[in-house]
């Protein structure tokens, strides 16, 4: 009997195609090593991720339909995916996913003697169950390792193994072992371990009996289906013979350009798919450019201009340093890592703005926020436009802000010059990295956000179109001004703000003032906060900025 080598690749539904490509390549640090369409459904993206080519048993592979509703976990399911990393790594892993807020639970222990496993359970913003696996085996799978953020030693070697939810496993475990080839080799509480080949990492399945539940229900978070590499087509086609003589119905062979499949339904409800080693993901594009633009099968290349302005545009990985930055390259709209300087988002222009879709509105927000905290502001203030949105990286009792204070009103100028310079170097990555232009990039902050966005006029000149400053101070006295005379700036002031005097919010205004900008300021009978009138000024200042 012909045996599968192990898995070849999972696939999975999932909903936002940027935030897939944010968490998989941008926090896990998998290459995006092909990006194409649902063959079934070629107005969906289906995105590959791997290591550098794609090796089998490294390929974790999504559906993403925008809007998608979560689906439901249960028996019939492959419901956990594990990947394979070195024991060493959790602790930077467990650290990453505290910092980018990914949910997660504590490091446990799985096994004992060889098959010791540390285990490391985590969900991705669409709620799907995943695991790294700390295991010695992982040193004998590749990975990539040119992910910024993330040193070699603790980068992803791909799948360590599945776990299957059925309502009982002995149909399940009679398909694995009598027609697929595995052996069981362990057993704790209601799961069973089985192994293709000699096992480790990568030919692993364990089978979860979860009897009572409701079954699962497909949606985003939810495996479509687990694939098993074969061979070649010759044993595709014999495992499909045995597929037969076990009372189940495979599907023909269907060509998927890099593999070719077979998919059938195992007695719980769970989809396989039989998927053959060669050609791979290097038949349509070369190794050093994998991933980098939408590859269509031949059918649906005469459609090529249609599907394109369908699909939402998503963006590669940035690289590591900004001296790497080359006109080719684009950027992720999460960088869940060091990448650029900064952990941010980057939301497009929406294809249906006009004059907006232009502008990049550079959000800045307050103590205490973060990438995310500003872009429902940002929308609000100029729908359509682009939006650029870093997290500040100093800590002030846990809560992020742009730059040091020594006390509440008086700030640390040393470490103001500091962090003025590097939102500046990271502007300028930014706009080689997402193409924007430089001409219509307008910073917008709340408090210390405004406070940084003025420093960097005031320090750096130009580097922004306009600004939006929104509760804002004076933040240094400046010993020379810069050329401001191309720069407009609202100020945004509540009269009764005990952080930003009026006094503090005047001397700002006159130093811009002086300095060439053309500034308008709006003041509103409040305190530290941020008023649907101030908003609605604002907005009114920026549609004429247009």
């Amino acid at each position: 009997m012909t045996n599968v080598l192990g898995i070849h690749h999972v696939s999975t539904v999932a909903s936002d195609p940027q935030r897939n490509i944010d968490f998989f390549a941008g926090l896990l640090g998998l290459r995006l090593v092909k990006r194409t369409v649902n063959f079934d459904d070629p107005e969906t993206y289906h995105l590959y991720y791997g290591d550098e080519v794609g090796t089998p048993g490294c390929i974790m592979t999504f559906f993403p339909w925008p809007g998608a509703k979560p689906g439901r976990q249960g028996p019939g399911e492959c419901a956990v995916v594990s990947f394979s990393v070195l024991p060493s790594a959790i602790g930077f892993w467990l650290e990453r996913f505290v910092r980018h807020g990914v949910t997660h639970e504590r490091p446990a222990a799985r096994g004992s003697g060889d098959a010791a496993e540390r285990v490391l359970a985590f969900r991705d913003h669409d709620g799907a169950l995943y695991e790294l696996v700390g295991h010695e085996g992982a040193a004998s799978r590749p990975a990539w390792t040119e992910a910024p953020g993330i040193p070699a030693e603790h980068t992803i070697h791909g799948f360590h193994g599945v776990t299957l939810w059925v309502e009982e496993g002995e149909q399940t475990e009679r398909v694995l072992v009598d027609t697929l080839g595995f052996r069981a080799t362990s057993e704790w509480e209601t799961t069973k371990r089985y192994v293709a080949g000699d096992g480790g990492p990568g030919r692993i399945v364990d089978v979860r009996s979860v009897g009572g539940f409701m079954r699962g229900a497909k949606g985003a978070g939810i495996v479509h289906h687990v694939a098993f590499e074969v061979a070649d087509d010759q044993a595709e086609r014999e495992v499909r013979e045995q597929v037969i003589a076990a009372g189940l119905h495979p599907t023909e062979v269907i060509d998927r350009n890099y593999f070719h499949s077979v998919y059938f339904r195992e007695p719980g409800g769970v989809l396989y798919e039989l998927a053959t080693t060669p050609p791979g993901f290097t038949v349509d594009e070369p190794v050093e450019h994998l991933g980098e633009r939408l590859m269509l099968p031949s059918q649906y290349e005469p459609n090529r201009a249609q599907i394109e302005a369908v699909l939402p545009p998503i963006h590669l990985p940035a690289p590591a340093r900004a001296s790497d930055f080359f006109a080719t390259m684009t950027g992720p709209e999460d960088v869940s890592g060091d990448a650029l300087g900064f952990v941010h988002r980057y939301l497009p222009p929406a294809s249906t703005a006009e004059a907006a879709g232009a502008t990049t509105l550079l959000m800045l927000h307050g103590t205490g926020g973060d990438e995310e905290d500003l872009i429902p502001l940002g929308r609000s203030l100029l729908p359509g436009a682009g939006i650029l949105s870093p997290r500040g990286q100093v800590l002030e009792g846990g809560a992020p802000r742009f730059f040091r204070r020594l006390a509440p009103g008086v700030f640390d100028l040393e470490d103001l010059a500091r962090r003025t310079d590097e939102l500046a170097e990271f502007i300028d990555a930014a706009a080689k990295t997402y193409r924007l232009d430089r001409s219509r990039i307008i910073a917008a902050g709340f408090s210390n956000g405004a406070n940084i966005a003025a420093s960097l006029l005031l320090r750096r000149g130009a580097v922004v179109r306009g600004a939006v400053l929104l509760s804002p101070m004076l933040p240094f006295e400046p010993e020379s001004l810069p050329d401001l005379s191309a720069t407009s700036v609202f100020i945004g002031a509540g009269e009764r703000d005990p952080m930003a005097s009026r006094e503090t919010v005047e001397q700002l205004a006159r130093a811009l003032t002086d300095a060439g900008a053309q500034v308008t300021t709006h003041w509103t009978p409040v305190g530290h906060t941020v008023t649907k009138e101030e908003l609605d000024a604002a907005r009114s200042w920026l549609d004429k900025l247009q």
